[in-house]
């Protein structure tokens, strides 16, 4: 192999191949993943609900009907941060011109 040329780092390899190389090696069309498509979330479920003991196939159907008699999906819920607490002010200027007395600095 040549010093010399254009040099490409192959993620993939962990090596540094030629420029023209790598660039062969891309166009044949090689998937950029191992898995051969995109995985896919589908609503589609079998199971018999505790509340009414009907059979769903869809997930957005059971929470519908949950909804409608009352209940709650426990874990779903979202969470809420809890509120910031206020500063009092007065005390931090308070103990911020102490400190600065204490060394010896006036304000």
């Amino acid at each position: 192999m040549s010093r010399f040329g254009r040099w490409v780092y192959d993620r993939r390899t962990g090596e540094l191949v030629p420029a023209d190389e790598y660039r062969a090696q891309r166009s044949r069309g090689r998937a950029v993943s191992e898995m051969p498509c995109p995985m896919i979330m589908t609503d589609q479920i079998e199971v018999k609900s505790m509340v009414d003991g009907q059979m769903y196939t869809s997930k957005a159907a059971l929470r519908r009907s949950y909804r409608e008699k009352g209940y709650v999906e426990v874990g779903n819920e979202e969470l809420k941060a809890p509120p910031k607490p206020k500063q009092d002010r007065k005390a931090i200027r308070h103990s911020v011109r102490k400190a600065l007395s204490q060394v010896g600095i006036s304000t």
